[in-house]
């Protein structure tokens, strides 16, 4: 570090700038001004202005103590005057149980950091107030049904994660003088992380994520769980990252992170909380540059192989966003950013499965224009406590580059304008008393199924999902299915049932399967089995989109609505099933304004328990590229499906209409229009020779799939092919027809004429 601390090292000039801009100013005990001006320095939000100050002073101190002693003990004693003053006690300092011991992830880590980086620096006695003072902290966020026992008790939030740095940086820090420090390393090594972060994180976050939301408590949160293990990797040289029980999460999350944020690189997924902060532009859910900083400096550390193009990701989004709240200098500083490699980023797959959250991305490309998908279903993993992660489980929301078509209502509800006024009526949805209205605690803002018990305008009982876990719940709520072959992405969900809160009279919901299948680059077949819990319950599906739809033209049995968002066309919705099913628009909600969000409700046209849905999504540009969707004449074989006709080329899909989990018996038959089509099967015997063969006749094309032949269904239990104009079979997309040449470029009879010497 101290070889690149030059004038033409940007992120050293930057550091330096902000060490030298707190030089002469005073610094502020917790209990005096929080929020002093330049060159001063106060304690901002629970600690969070200390610690960017104290851990650039002390990297400055370090960097320059050999090669400006006299500029590095200037650093140095800020440093020291910041430690002390956070650290201090009685009714200068700051009382732990504040919120819940929620400035733990401040100044505990601050106390540990800042005593390692000016040790040297500090006497005997300023030591011993730090360790003192950080010693109250741990004991009262472990106290037995003390201020922070409900964080406590859980492995998974952004409170736990600023504890879990905490203790380990005071631990490693106050090592040798502190008498509680062996225990408190012994109890986070062997307690913390090897009995309950570890094998929490390995079942739950496996492939990456945070399910408190992107938009406010994922960058900490991410960090305070990733940077303690290179922590405990230069302290002791042991390397938990790596080891036979991995911890994989600080790697992980590059994947998610890439894959979650939208086509653009301007918004990430807005799943799960995000505040509103009265700021219109950019919005609430803005990517942030800063997660992607530190998140590559530890792939860099890991030794990573996907350092290039996370880099080259970070690049785009940093363009994207013109730069939107990056991290601060000293870890930009201490990650060394600008000496990584970069890499193309369409060197990437084209979707990705979070097994841990249960969470799929899919998109057609990685161009800035491209359609995606987000999809999740799973177990609550956020401590059920906290509550920050979202009641959606088999939500799905699509996106064309920066164009929502259907959006999570939550996140979209909080950007202003009355974001603030917004997010109260969205808590009182989610949290509020139930009082038999629809809009008191019935969590009913998801692109989910739903039923409900009414007697007239009255809700008899609240609805909707709660934080149903494995561990307390036993919930088998799951993405049992998932399958890219490029053509299409094949995701099965069950379990979905199992995240309903009952009724009074018992279960809401019996059971509830989602599969999509996503043909690229821009059709969408949603379709789900329902079994409401009782007969006589209201039920629909709940669609979100961020303009009221318009309606569009439609086969009869259909509906299709048409949206556009801000001049921009976003994308089609087609109900293909049930047949005559009825469409209700209403704004979100009946106080809001103006309504950012509008819900469509999609009802079967009869009471029974048991319903088929099937919804076509299309992204295309426009009206007209949008594809006419048509229900699939099946004539043999357990299947339903539809037809999907437009300019940009004709596809069919076909799904069990017997319960999911049983693979479809053979032969299946079905007649579609004659036209070179791309064919999906799904649900038939996993890894199972088929023979294919097409019928044509006025007009049509009656399609044959028994068993036995050369056309293997993938290991999800997915066949596709494709068929040409004239009926032949073939497992690949047939190329696209040449332009015939120019006239001056085709032959004439009798030229050239044969030389003659």
């Amino acid at each position: 570090m101290r070889q690149r601390a030059t004038s033409s090292n940007p992120d050293w000039t930057t550091l330096k700038a902000q060490c030298d801009s707190y030089i002469g100013g005073t610094v502020e005990y917790p209990s005096g001004n929080p929020y002093p001006n330049k060159p001063n320095i106060g304690q901002g939000y629970q600690g969070s202005d200390y610690v960017p100050a104290l851990l650039a002073e002390g990297m400055c101190y370090q960097v320059l103590k050999t090669s400006n002693p006299t500029a590095a003990a200037s650093y140095g004693a800020k440093a020291v005057d910041i430690l002390v003053k956070m650290s201090a006690s009685g009714s200068q300092g700051q009382p732990p149980c504040n919120d819940s011991g929620y400035g733990i992830r401040f100044y505990g880590v601050g106390m540990g950091l800042g005593y390692d980086w000016v040790y040297e620096l500090l006497t005997s006695a300023q030591r011993t107030q730090i360790y003192t003072t950080a010693n109250a902290w741990i004991t009262a966020w472990e106290a037995p049904n003390g201020c922070a026992g409900f964080e406590y008790t859980h492995p998974q939030s952004n409170y736990y994660a600023g504890y879990f740095h905490a203790k380990a940086a005071i631990a490693l820090a106050t090592y040798d003088e502190n008498p509680s420090a062996p225990a408190q390393w012994d109890d986070w090594l062997n307690n913390q992380f090897g009995k309950r972060v570890q094998p929490y994180y390995a079942l739950h976050l496996a492939g990456g994520g945070w399910p408190e939301g992107y938009g406010n408590y994922a960058p900490l949160g991410i960090q305070n769980m990733s940077m303690p293990l290179r922590e405990v990797k230069t302290a002791t040289g042991q390397d938990l990252v790596h080891a036979t029980a991995p911890y994989l999460f600080p790697l992980d999350s590059a994947d998610y992170v890439m894959h979650f944020t939208w086509p653009s690189r301007a918004y990430f997924d807005d799943r799960d909380t995000n505040h509103a902060n009265g700021v219109v532009t950019p919005p609430v859910g803005t990517t942030q540059v800063g997660v992607f900083q530190q998140i590559l400096g530890a792939l860099a550390y890991w030794g990573s192989p996907k350092v290039g193009v996370f880099h080259q990701y970070l690049n785009d989004v940093n363009t994207a966003t013109s730069g939107y709240n990056t991290s601060d200098p000293w870890l930009l500083y201490l990650n060394a950013e600008s000496t990584l490699p970069t890499a193309a980023v369409n060197t990437l797959p084209l979707s990705y499965l979070a097994t841990g959250m249960g969470a799929v991305a899919a998109r057609s490309d990685w161009s800035t224009g491209a359609s995606w998908m987000s999809f999740r279903a799973g177990p609550y993993v956020n401590n059920p406590s906290q509550g920050e992660e979202s009641f959606d489980q088999g939500g799905l929301a699509l996106v064309r580059g920066n164009t929502p078509l259907l959006v999570n209502t939550f996140g979209w509800m909080v950007h202003e304008p009355n974001g603030s006024s917004d997010e109260n009526l969205l808590y009182d949805d989610l949290y509020g008393n139930f009082n038999n209205t629809l809009y008191k605690g019935n969590r009913q803002i998801y692109n989910i199924y739903y039923t409900r018990r009414m007697s007239g305008s009255s809700v008899l009982d609240r609805y909707g999902q709660a934080a149903y876990t494995t561990e307390d719940n036993q919930v088998s709520t799951k993405v049992a299915a998932y399958d890219d072959h490029g053509g299409y992405v094949f995701v099965q969900a069950t379990g979905l049932a199992d995240m309903y809160r009952a009724f009074s009279t018992g279960p809401a919901v019996a059971s509830w399967t989602r599969q999509i299948v996503y043909v690229r680059p821009n059709r969408f077949v949603v379709y789900d089995r329902t079994t409401s819990g009782g007969a006589g319950y209201d039920q629909f599906l709940a669609w979100h989109f961020p303009a009221n739809p318009a309606t569009g033209s439609a086969p009869t049995g259909e509906s299709r609505l048409d949206v556009t968002y801000n001049g921009t066309y976003a994308g089609a919705v087609t109900t293909v099933l049930p047949v005559n099913a009825t469409l209700t628009t209403i704004p979100l909600y009946p106080t809001s304004n103006p309504a950012k969000i509008w819900q469509v409700q999609v009802r079967p046209p009869d009471a029974g328990t048991s319903q088929r849905w099937l919804t076509v999504f299309d992204l295309s540009a426009s009206v007209a590229a949008a594809a006419v969707a048509t229900p699939v004449a099946v004539s043999q074989g357990n299947m339903v499906g539809v037809r999907m006709a437009g300019s940009s080329g004709n596809d069919v899909v076909l799904q069990s209409a017997a319960a999911a989990g049983a693979a479809v018996t053979p032969p299946v038959v079905y007649t579609v229009p004659a036209a070179v089509t791309h064919h999906v099967l799904t649900e038939l015997a996993p890894a199972t020779g088929y023979n294919i063969s097409v019928a044509s006749s006025g007009g049509n094309h009656t399609v044959t799939v028994s068993p036995g032949g050369t056309y293997t269904s993938s290991a999800a239990g997915v066949l596709d092919f494709y068929v040409n104009a004239d009926g032949t079979v073939q497992p690949t997309p047939p190329p696209t027809p040449l332009a015939p040449p120019p006239v001056s470029d085709l032959p004439v009879p009798g030229f050239p004429k044969p030389y003659k010497p």
